[in-house]
């Protein structure tokens, strides 16, 4: 089976995550009360809100921890572990267990996802997702980093800027640890230049990515000849929970002689 674990620094209540959906049109809501006890970053009573997209069905059954290490699924933990929130992207058909509620029969739901809560477990079709995290007021709470994707000067490709991170070298051991649980591997040996920059290559089944920091902590992820992996990155942050994407206008990376050459094509 292919899947990707879309929780890797927050998760449901192991307990009591109290699962409340809500149908707006042809978008799903569901809010879940978080694991503060694994997780330090989070306090009792704070939630996560997950819009679904353009949802076509869904399926809140009745298989509980117990049920699913028992056999009573279509898919086993040696499969697909249980306990997490996951997209799968090939290896367990979409023959949901009952009850099944269409939201709309129209739409495709290209994406598949599925929940395991203590007592039961979630599967739904839709084309995307959207992750908030809560306080127990009901306001978003403060993401603990930020980041641009943008387009690199004098080129068309993207990378990735990180922009708010507190000390820099405990970012990249919690960046290195949500990469590595998402197909990435790394060989442990940076390269460190006279100037005290570090260059980290990662390689995943698309190529080879880097991470580099200089002298003033500021850190990037590069992905020459493989922008496949800087826009999977740039999802793994989003789904995290952890990062606030920054929006940019590409225009202002460009330099004054490519705002000349644009200039005179239009012209």
């Amino acid at each position: 089976m292919d899947y990707f674990k879309i929780t890797s620094d927050w998760n449901a209540d192991p307990v009591s995550p109290d699962v409340q959906l809500e149908i707006d049109e042809d978008n799903l809501t569901i809010e879940i009360f978080v694991n503060h006890l694994l997780f330090d970053h989070f306090e009792e009573g704070d939630k996560a809100k997950i819009t679904f997209q353009n949802c076509s069905m869904y399926s809140l059954n009745h298989c509980n921890d117990e049920g699913y290490y028992t056999g009573q699924y279509r898919t086993n933990p040696k499969e697909l572990p249980w306990g997490e929130f996951y997209e799968i992207k090939s290896g367990l058909n979409r023959n949901f267990p009952e009850p099944v509620t269409i939201v709309n029969k129209e739409l495709e739901g290209k994406r598949h996802y599925i929940f395991f809560f203590k007592d039961e477990t979630f599967e739904c079709l839709a084309n995307d997702f959207k992750l908030e995290l809560l306080d127990k007021k009901g306001n978003r709470k403060r993401l603990n980093y930020s980041y641009k994707l943008r387009p690199a000067y004098n080129s068309s490709e993207q990378l990735i800027e990180f922009v708010k991170i507190g000390d820099a070298d405990r970012f990249i051991e919690k960046l290195l640890d949500l990469l590595s649980r998402n197909g990435f591997s790394y060989n442990g040996l940076p390269d460190v230049w006279m100037n005290e920059e570090v260059w980290l290559h990662l390689k995943s089944s698309n190529g080879k990515t880097t991470i580099t920091k200089d002298i003033w902590d500021m850190i990037f992820i590069l992905g020459k000849q493989n922008q496949t992996d800087i826009k999977k990155i740039d999802q793994i942050l989003i789904d995290s929970g952890e990062f606030e994407k920054i929006e940019v206008n590409p225009e202002d990376y460009k330099t004054k002689e490519e705002e000349s050459t644009t200039r005179a094509k239009k012209s």
